[in-house]
């Protein structure tokens, strides 16, 4: 029952911006969609660097991408400069 007046209004709405001139429904589409998109953008971003927080501890030990770590490459440098 709730979900065919859910089905009813979701097809009366759609008839509706159907029958708009584009640029309206261009707009309304703009107004509805960015504001969301937006908003699931923001939270993917939030999961991302919670994530990435909680797992950069596990790792900032591991080798660079070269495999030596940051600290005995400095080493490395100022063993190689002259004196």
């Amino acid at each position: 029952m709730v979900f065919d007046w859910i089905a009813n209004t979701w097809d009366g709405i759609e008839l509706w911006v159907a029958q708009l001139w584009f640029p309206v429904q261009f707009a309304m589409v703009m107004v509805v969609l960015l504001p969301i998109l937006r908003a699931v953008a923001w939270l993917i971003e939030r999961v991302v660097d919670k994530l990435a927080a909680w797992l950069a501890p596990r790792y900032r030990a591991e080798p660079t991408l070269w495999g030596i770590e940051d600290k005995e490459r400095a080493a490395e440098a100022d063993a190689r400069r002259p004196s």
